[in-house]
């Protein structure tokens, strides 16, 4: 077992480990980038640091043969007397100019640029200049704190992280976007810093209970976080570094842990890719299901993905909610979101809704409360059958308002528990796609593809 988690070890590195090309080539566009940015302070007299942040800076990056996308995070360190809003100024003019092949405007606390030059992904960052964590004005002023610890404290294990996240990309929990609501790079970090090598996390989390509190600077760490993983922030310790990680993504870790020492594989780290759906193959897995697909497609072209998923699961909860309460029996959903082309997916049990639905009143030994339901429905039009007593109650059978998904959500969207932006979206227009019209596109077909197989990736 010894020589096989090795033997994998190794393949996986082989792998993911930057060659010495992607590195010159990182090299040579970090400079680019750093001496552009610090041109674009000169011209405008601005007193600022620049410095590279990340992976690419501590050397814990995969390289982008599989990782598709290497990213370079540049810091503009301004001073703490620079208002809020010359540093938002200042830092989107310097990422734009930085951006020779383009950029985008991505939104954390403030505004930030991503940028693209020489193939790389660049994001231009402002911060303020601090000496501790206690002086914190913007949520990325630790960054570079971050940054100090983990170069004084990873020692030589930079490729145990390349592994660590390599294995969480094969299980698909890697990034603390909210889109994943995974581990981000920095937690690897500290989890290899934590327990050593990558083996040796694994080995460490087996006895990991929901709510468990890690921490790197004191042995009892106090845990004032509600989160299913805490791990102590070891430059400020009001942060869980954890947050992003839901009970879902803790528990895919846990048994993905279990499954890979019983049984190690490079499957584990690369799982084969799921191909997407075709119309017969759609068809094929309905028909086995016996289910129903609805999706609610609008657009929400404005919102970047972090602003957008809390919305959109507000919205997909609160729909869900009210078709249960309706009567509707829904197995499961999802939620797609791609470059502001929202899906809220229902997989419906049952597609239609008989027309009629018992509804039970009170005991007709509850005076009160029995002559009112008696009166209200006596001679209604929306009463099938009825009154009448069962088991002691008074008892209609009414005509049921809606029958099916799309009749409900047409009719009510407006009555559902979502947002200002979700529900504007919709007044504007929105479409209801049934079975194989949600094949409308490879990116929803492939978003299907993985929907349907939630298998957990097992080395067994």
């Amino acid at each position: 077992m010894k020589n096989e988690l090795t033997r994998v070890q190794i393949d996986v590195l082989e792998r993911i480990r930057p060659s010495r090309g992607e590195r010159e080539r990182l090299h040579a566009v970090t400079q680019q980038v750093i001496a552009a940015a610090q041109s674009a302070l000169a011209s405008r007299n601005l007193r600022a640091t620049v410095e590279v942040i990340g992976s690419a800076a501590r050397d814990t990056w995969i390289s982008a043969d599989q990782d598709g996308n290497q990213d370079i995070d540049i810091f503009i360190g301004f001073d703490t007397s620079t208002s809020r809003e010359d540093l938002e100024r200042y830092g989107l003019e310097i990422g734009k100019e930085i951006g020779i092949e383009g950029y985008t405007i991505g939104f954390a606390e403030h505004p930030y640029v991503k940028a693209r030059c020489g193939g790389f992904a660049i994001d231009v960052v402002p911060h303020y200049r601090i000496k501790n964590t206690h002086q914190i004005l913007s949520a990325v002023d630790r960054t570079p704190f971050h940054q100090q610890f983990v170069a004084e404290h990873l020692d030589a294990r930079h490729d145990e992280v390349r592994l660590l996240k390599q294995f969480l990309k094969g299980a698909g929990i890697y990034g603390a976007e909210l889109r994943t609501k995974g581990f981000s790079g920095y937690l690897c970090e500290l989890l290899v810093i934590k327990f050593g090598p990558f083996v040796n996390v694994l080995e460490s989390i087996q006895d990991w209970k929901v709510g468990t509190c890690i921490s790197l600077t004191s042995a009892h760490a106090r845990n004032s976080f509600a989160s299913p993983l805490v791990v102590i922030d070891p430059v400020d310790t009001n942060r869980n570094v954890a947050a992003a990680v839901s009970l879902d993504s803790f528990s895919i870790f846990l048994d993905s842990a279990r499954s890979f020492l019983e049984s190690p594989c490079i499957e584990c780290f690369f799982p084969q890719p799921i191909p997407p759906l075709d119309v017969s193959a759609f068809r094929a897995i309905v028909k086995k299901r016996k289910t129903t697909v609805f999706g609610v497609k609008f657009d929400l072209p404005d919102l970047v993905d972090d602003i957008a998923y809390p919305q959109l699961e507000r919205a997909h909860k609160g729909m869900l909610i009210a078709l249960q309460r309706h009567g509707f029996s829904t197995l499961r959903g999802d939620i797609y979101y791609d470059q502001g082309e929202a899906v809220l997916l229902f997989e419906m049990l049952v597609s239609q809704l008989p027309a009629v639905k018992r509804h039970e009143g009170p005991p007709v030994d509850s005076k009160q409360h029995a002559n009112k339901f008696k009166k209200k429905y006596v001679n209604n039009p929306v009463v099938l059958s009825g009154p009448y007593i069962g088991d002691g109650r008074y008892v209609v059978e009414l005509r049921r308002k809606y029958l099916t998904l799309p009749e409900y959500v047409e009719a009510e969207f407006k009555n559902v528990r979502s947002s200002k932006a979700i529900l504007s979206a919709m007044e504007k227009e929105f479409q209801i796609l049934k079975d194989e019209e949600l094949l409308y596109s490879d990116s929803m077909r492939l978003f299907l593809a993985r929907y349907f197989d939630k298998t957990l990736s097992n080395c067994d």
